[in-house]
């Protein structure tokens, strides 16, 4: 008997689930239909929840970039090494053989006082200048590239390379790049600050919009509860008319902010050509594309669940 009731079960339940997708299909597509109901209303909304979405999206994109372009600056990050007056060409070069040794730096290139003095009567334009000096005044110098990832290793290999005996004066190139890393670490607090703005303004504005749903359905919602409807089964087309509102805003934040990275990308990298730079702005990935519809779509659903389940509450208690 029970091998019978257990077999009957598994052959329920199958068509008890395929009622229950059946019913949720046709409650989406009845919230979305009565969203073109009102086409003026619905297209404000979702142009609304677009414009919000779209801005911490974009600084968030924003600042992913300018990581990617610190670290492309920080790899080619140069220290510099001035030597002492009483230090020959012999002993630098002995320097510069030691400092290659060293697993924490690629590259080294001395460079005389002579051939400084060179280089900087070409570049300035001195060279009359320079001729009138007695002695040379600029000292011989190490350009060193080091191997290392982030602002802290380059700092911390500034201050061993600082203690050397033929050092006069180390300079590290790393200024801009913290200004960089400062900008970015603000870009990102930031987009964290408005995206909580935006979460709760969107919760307010989807469910104030499901609310006025509920609303012009009061005395059909009524009704249903009279024949024994349930409150999720009353509640649930409106969690569809949320999901619908936050997706399709998401989907045009992800167009608009799609169009403003196309329209900005050659010129930027015209820029980063110009400093030198072998950076591109690249094309969105499909995954934040994604990623920001489907946040869209999470805070639509959320915020119908509170509105809908309260007001829908309100009217058949």
């Amino acid at each position: 008997m029970s091998d019978k009731a257990s077999s009957k079960r598994r052959h329920e339940n199958p068509s008890n689930f395929i009622k229950l997708l059946r019913s949720h299909r046709k409650d989406a597509l009845k919230s979305l239909t009565r969203m073109f109901f009102s086409p003026l209303s619905s297209t404000m909304t979702v142009i609304v929840i677009a414009a919000a979405l779209l801005l911490p999206s974009l600084l968030f994109a924003f600042n992913t970039n300018i990581t990617a372009l610190l670290g492309e600056f920080q790899n080619n990050a140069r220290i510099v090494l001035y030597l002492t007056r009483d230090t020959s060409d012999t002993q630098a070069l002995q320097v510069s053989n030691n400092l290659l040794t060293s697993s924490v730096i690629d590259s080294v290139d001395f460079i005389s006082n002579e051939e400084a003095l060179l280089s900087f009567s070409d570049a300035a334009g001195f060279s009359q200048i320079v001729a009138d000096f007695d002695a040379n005044p600029l000292p011989a110098s190490i350009v060193i590239t080091p191997n290392l990832a982030g602002l802290a290793g380059l700092d911390q290999l500034a201050a061993s390379l600082d203690q050397m005996p033929e050092v006069e004066l180390v300079q590290v190139d790393s200024l801009w790049l913290r200004r960089l890393a400062a900008i970015s670490e603000l870009i990102v607090l930031a987009a964290q600050v408005l995206g909580l703005i935006v979460l709760l303004s969107l919760c307010f504005i989807i469910g104030n919009t499901v609310r006025s749903h509920i609303e012009n359905r009061r005395d059909e919602i009524k009704i249903i509860k009279l024949f024994g409807g349930t409150h999720s089964y009353i509640a649930r087309p409106f969690l569809y008319t949320g999901l619908f509102y936050g997706l399709l805003g998401g989907l045009l934040a992800s167009l608009l902010q799609a169009l403003i990275f196309l329209s900005f990308r050659d010129p930027l990298n015209e820029i980063f050509s110009l400093y030198d730079s072998s950076f591109t702005l690249p094309l969105l990935a499909p995954a934040m594309l994604i990623t920001l519809a489907f946040s869209g779509a999470s805070i639509g659903w959320l915020a119908a669940i509170i509105s809908a389940y309260r007001y829908v509450n309100a009217i058949i208690t």
